[in-house]
């Protein structure tokens, strides 16, 4: 939404938040899990672009069904490999409105190790179904693609799909499988469902009591309270080896969300990194070093 359409709608939300919180709930949670479906790439994206498509283009695609619709999968088998036979997989999990192809930077490294790569594109983004993302529809989704090329070894995540990865494995959302995994690596990833959530409600102007409205519809939909999803305490709870890479200079997710990730034990790795912003992240080499080394060490 653009600045000067928000603050001319900041007022009326914040008075009909006040008057019809309910209502204004569920109309801000729709608007919280429906992104923007735009062509891919933007200012600090066009560089990758052309690199990152014709790496996702020696892929096998296929869609996998799961309960909400069915999701776009990219599958990378290492040169030579038997299509038939089970090798450990490492899956890689974009963030809001991103896709599958800007994760491609991390597939020639983790093939020459000897893993099957498999990228999607989470639900309402890329070529998957489907006009909204949250965080149940997430783990659906992620729970397919585990189940379909099992077994995983390690999830690498950017971003939102850090959040969804977590509330997979630690089986946060009620009726939903739990995924399997060894290893997990996260990429500007946020720590507090709540604090983004808050955040988007200042945003756009919602008041208390229209704050209050949507944290509720939340907890109907995802069977669990917004609070469910700290971030810190589910990585405590699966115990797993994580690394948690974040730059200084995040100005979509701030430092502070990696350093409370890093609190939740001695399994928790934090590598800082500098200069690279919320997306340029993932293609830097660095980044990609680290990520690697740590999923087949």
């Amino acid at each position: 939404m653009a600045d000067i359409a928000l603050r001319l709608l900041r007022p009326l939300i914040r008075v009909s938040s006040f008057l019809a919180p309910k209502t204004s709930g569920r109309l801000a949670f729709k608007a919280f899990c429906t992104p923007p479906r735009r062509p891919q790439g933007n200012a600090n994206r066009k560089g990758a672009v052309k690199p990152a498509t014709t790496r996702l283009q020696a892929s096998e695609a296929v869609s996998i069904p799961f309960p909400c619709g069915s999701v776009a999968a990219y599958v990378f088998d290492p040169p030579g490999a038997d299509p038939v036979e089970q090798r450990p997989t490492v899956i890689l999990v974009h963030g809001w409105t991103g896709a599958a192809v800007f994760m491609t930077a991390f597939v020639a490294p983790l093939l020459a190790a000897g893993f099957r790569v498999v990228a999607y594109d989470l639900p309402a983004h890329g070529a998957s179904t489907g006009s909204e993302l949250n965080i149940p529809l997430g783990v659906a989704s992620l729970a397919a693609v585990a189940r379909a090329f099992a077994p995983v070894h390690a999830i690498v995540t950017h971003s939102f799909g850090g959040a969804i990865a977590l509330a997979a494995l630690a089986g946060t959302v009620p009726g939903q499988p739990v995924v399997e995994a060894k290893r997990l690596a996260m990429i500007a990833a946020p720590s507090s469902m709540t604090l983004v959530t808050r955040r988007f409600g200042a945003t756009i102007g919602l008041g208390a009591r229209g704050q209050a409205a949507l944290e509720r519809r939340i907890h109907i939909v995802a069977g669990a309270p917004v609070t469910a999803f700290e971030g810190a305490g589910q990585l405590a709870s699966v115990g797993l080896p994580a690394l948690i890479v974040h730059c200084r200079d995040d100005k979509e997710l701030g430092f502070h969300h990696a350093e409370a990730l890093a609190t939740a034990g001695p399994f928790a790795r934090l590598v800082p990194m500098s200069g690279l912003g919320h997306r340029r992240i993932l293609q830097a080499k660095p980044v990609v070093e680290a990520v690697t080394g740590f999923v087949t060490a």
